[in-house]
């Protein structure tokens, strides 16, 4: 099976033009520094490769019911936002402008350290 380990093994033993032309039939998106990948069991594999074209790091996305229905569209958008280099101001507006404030607010909350959630609070309550 060509899971998560088999492509990244392949990618730590090439460069990224051969690793894109080797696995062209399960690559969603790519550019200059990163490749994204659906492996065989559905997970989402983004490889990054450094300035010379060989293998830097890796995330693994694990898909939301919304991203499988609409199998690369999330990764297109986020390379978008990477070729464009977003800024916070801008990314704030997108977020508000879907109507995802709040949401963002709590997740973002919830899922950092406490340490951060607090330091941010003080800072935001002594403004």
């Amino acid at each position: 099976m060509r899971d998560i380990n088999y492509f990244l093994d392949d990618a730590q033993n090439s460069r990224q033009g051969q690793f894109e032309l080797d696995f062209a039939d399960v690559i969603t998106c790519f550019d200059t520094f990163s490749t994204t990948l659906v492996t065989e069991d559905g997970r989402t594999l983004i490889i990054t490769w450094g300035a010379a074209g060989f293998f830097h790091t890796y995330e693994v996305i694990y898909e939301t019911p919304l991203m499988k229905g609409h199998p690369g569209m999330a990764e297109e958008i986020v390379a978008m936002l990477r070729h464009m280099d977003v800024d916070g101001e801008t990314m704030q507006y997108i977020i508000k402008s879907v109507g995802m404030e709040e949401q963002m607010l709590r997740q973002l909350m919830m899922t950092q350290p406490i340490n951060d959630v607090e330091y941010n609070w003080e800072v935001r309550r002594n403004q």
